[in-house]
């Protein structure tokens, strides 16, 4: 970009050749190249805005879990960047989520190294965790259980459900859910809140 004064042509601007001349306030006119703005419809720029609302469309559901872990209402804007590095497979129109790689809860806090669901009946469930841990993490750690129905987005949260040193939990869910794609998701709360674990899935 050129600065110039000129007694010859005094003040001017626009488009001259490959270059545009422009006055600024003070007076001073620029002089610099030319070049057409980007186009945004691309295929990749349309690839990319229809990813960020297929995500949105998907976890829109989870809101107020994101919201609770990750800093307030726009919470849930950190996950669909995340998600959309991560939890996104195939190309438009044929987006899929991988719904095992979408991070409900995060923190320095220790989880568990063993996690399973069994089915009691059409109804309930059971889960099970290895109540051990390792430096960051106490017995009165709280267990925090998010579970989705990927068909109705309908969420079920439950928070402060159990602790560490139970080691299991029953839980009961809608009749007919086990006839769904069900996804679950435990992490662990510190006493006084403050610190979390990361969420690990389950699929059911």
């Amino acid at each position: 970009m050129a600065r110039f004064t000129s007694s010859t042509f005094g003040k001017i601007s626009g488009k001259h050749g490959t270059a545009v001349a422009a006055v600024r306030k003070d007076g001073l006119c620029i002089l610099k190249e030319y070049r057409v703005a980007s186009n945004p419809n691309t295929v990749g720029q349309k690839n990319q805005r229809a990813k960020f609302g297929f995500v949105m469309k998907e976890i829109n559901c989870l809101r107020s879990v994101f919201s609770r872990n990750f800093g307030g209402q726009y919470g849930i804007n950190k996950v669909v960047a995340k998600a959309m590095k991560t939890a996104v497979t195939g190309e438009f129109p044929d987006f899929k989520l991988d719904y095992s790689k979408l991070e409900l809860a995060s923190g320095s806090l220790f989880t568990t190294s063993e996690l399973r669901m069994e089915r009691i009946n059409e109804n309930s469930l059971r889960l099970n965790w290895n109540p051990d841990f390792i430096m960051s993490g106490s017995p009165t750690d709280k267990l925090n259980l998010v579970l989705l129905n990927s068909q109705t987005k309908f969420v079920l949260e439950r928070y402060e459900y159990a602790i560490r040193s139970e080691g299991k939990v029953e839980l009961q869910i809608p009749v007919g859910w086990l006839d769904s794609d069900i996804h679950g998701w435990i992490y662990f709360s510190s006493t006084d809140g403050k610190t979390n674990s990361v969420s690990l899935h389950i699929q059911i």
